[in-house]
């Protein structure tokens, strides 16, 4: 039971007794709103004599039922604990009131823990160590923190955390091309169209920026519709960096984001006076844009959005302020966003090609080719949604047949698919997966013998057979490609035991050769199996 404290866990808070500059305040005791053992301890680390650490600092650790295995958060304590936001650390926000941590949990762990496998990480796995591990890399962590040396050049570049408030989520396509043409206009505020997503958590999609009513438009980088048919202005400003505060914080009071944009030598209030009074707005958002860089002191690669929440303009005024722009305005800056406002971040994700896909795509190689799948079946579905999914940018279905009710054992589409077209039915789902790839369905067999079918299959560079048919191996042979093709042929073996694949390259589909490569596999398996007991 997780209440109930392990002998691994034991043998880690042992080693802990004995480890320099840590000393044991408090505890364990088992939280059941969080499921983790709490421990309070002391950390005493060599940072740097008059810097923004004290020597010894009191911090909370969060520890699962599952240890050494599993998470380990480090948050601040309240009372003797870190108060300011470091690199490489959430947001060390107060938190609530009943807690006697902050929320500041720091990074102990090494890049490889996201793939969630100890045996890909040098993070000890036996409980005697692992605990001291994390500590004695929080010890080192102070002693950089005070250093001001969390972030090396070539490190990769990290914004700080920032605690969004999630009731919408606003996601931009910003790539390494659209970054020199903002470098050359030089304009600095504006509004923007959005639309909304088709999504279950609210979600905008910004699609234009506006520079004005006369200045230059800047479509984002979407390579098909992905909103809705509504459009929205919210205002957009342009910063020359990031609004960050010393060492790694991000604002949280209008003054304190007037004083980070002030750092860069930006005339913050003067654009931001220039979109509010000029333009209508009908949703109250306001985006800021900066150039991004992937590594510490690397070239800047691409613009980066982040969303305020700003209170509505001004419509009926307060005696002592003049009834006109200047008055607005100055209504607006003294009561709505004065230097004591609290700001609301709004949660903003690039979902630019080179983004969503970054885990799991194919090379660039790979996904600029154009896929022919012949055979929409249960190979040919789950191939079709892999490759959309890893970023394939076109690919073409083709297949006649019907959904059924016995495919549903083994096929990707769903009972309400039953009686469509296999092919326009996997299109029209995957398509809303595919934000930037384009799947095209063709519902017929294959050989097409519609001039325009013919010139569209033939428009391909990789050809993939799905069917496990012999028809269509000789098929594959007999049509005229007009160009060298890359060919695979995907099928499964009785009761899925093989998986059979088969790969060339050329003018034409080299039949003899596949059946000569196969079907000893096939004969194989006729004497393994009855074949007149199939199903």
């Amino acid at each position: 039971m997780g209440n109930q404290l392990s002998n691994e866990l034991r043998a880690g808070l042992a080693t802990l007794q004995n480890l320099p500059g840590v000393v044991i305040e408090e505890g364990p005791r088992w939280d059941p709103e969080r499921l983790r053992w709490i421990v309070m301890c002391l950390v005493t680390a060599d940072v740097l004599a008059d810097g923004p650490i004290a020597p010894t600092t009191r911090w909370f650790l969060f520890v699962g039922s599952e240890y050494p295995y599993g998470k380990i958060a480090i948050c601040p304590a309240k009372d003797g604990g870190l108060t300011d936001t470091f690199a490489h650390q959430r947001y060390n926000g107060v938190g609530g009131e009943e807690r006697p941590w902050r929320t500041g949990n720091i990074c102990t762990e090494t890049s490889a823990a996201v793939l969630k496998r100890r045996g890909y990480d040098i993070e000890p796995s036996d409980a005697e160590s692992n605990l001291a591990w994390h500590l004695e890399r929080t010890q080192r962590w102070l002693e950089l923190a005070s250093r001001d040396e969390l972030n090396q050049p070539g490190d990769p570049y990290e914004l700080p955390d920032i605690p969004f408030d999630d009731t919408v989520r606003i996601v931009f396509s910003e790539g390494t091309g659209t970054h020199q043409r903002w470098l050359e206009t030089g304009v600095s505020h504006g509004t923007a169209e959005v639309s909304p997503l088709p999504t279950e958590l609210p979600a905008i999609a910004i699609t234009t920026f506006f520079a004005g009513t006369k200045g230059p438009t800047f479509a984002q980088e979407w390579q098909k519709p992905i909103a809705g048919d509504s459009r929205q202005r919210v205002a957009w400003v342009r910063l020359a960096q990031p609004p960050t505060l010393y060492p790694h914080r991000i604002p949280i009071t209008w003054g304190e984001l007037r004083e980070a944009v002030g750092q860069q030598g930006s005339s913050f209030d003067e654009d931001l006076k220039a979109v509010i009074s000029a333009a209508t707005l009908d949703r109250n958002i306001l985006l800021m844009g900066f150039p991004m860089r992937d590594k510490i002191e690397g070239p800047v690669v691409r613009t980066h959005w982040l969303a305020l929440a700003i209170p509505a303009p001004i419509k009926y005024q307060q005696r002592g302020f003049r009834a006109n722009g200047v008055g607005r305005w100055a209504e607006y800056r003294s009561q709505r966003i004065h230097d004591q406002a609290p700001l609301l971040w709004l949660r903003t994700e690039n979902w630019h090609r080179s983004e969503v896909a970054n885990r799991g795509k194919l090379n660039q190689a790979a996904s600029e080719q154009r896929i022919l799948i012949i055979g929409g079946g249960a190979i040919g579905s789950a191939l079709s949604e892999m490759l959309t999914r890893a970023g394939a940018h076109q690919i073409t279905l083709m297949d006649y047949d019907e959904m059924e009710a016995g495919n549903l054992v083994r096929h990707t589409l769903l009972l309400e698919d039953i009686g469509r077209r296999k092919a326009g039915a996997i299109v029209r789902r995957l398509d809303r997966a595919a934000i930037h790839g384009k799947i095209t369905a063709v519902d017929g067999r294959f050989p097409p013998t519609v001039p325009e079918v013919v010139e569209q299959v033939r428009n391909h560079d990789v050809i993939v057979d799905c069917t496990g048919e012999d028809s269509t191996i000789i098929t594959l042979n007999r049509f005229e490609w007009g160009a060298s093709k890359v060919f695979v042929s995907v099928s499964l073996g009785l009761y899925a035991r093989r998986l059979l694949c088969f790969i060339s390259a050329g003018a034409t589909f080299p039949h003899e050769e596949f059946f000569e490569s196969v079907d000893p596999w096939l004969r194989q398996e006729a004497q393994d199996f009855e074949i007149d007991d199939l199903p």
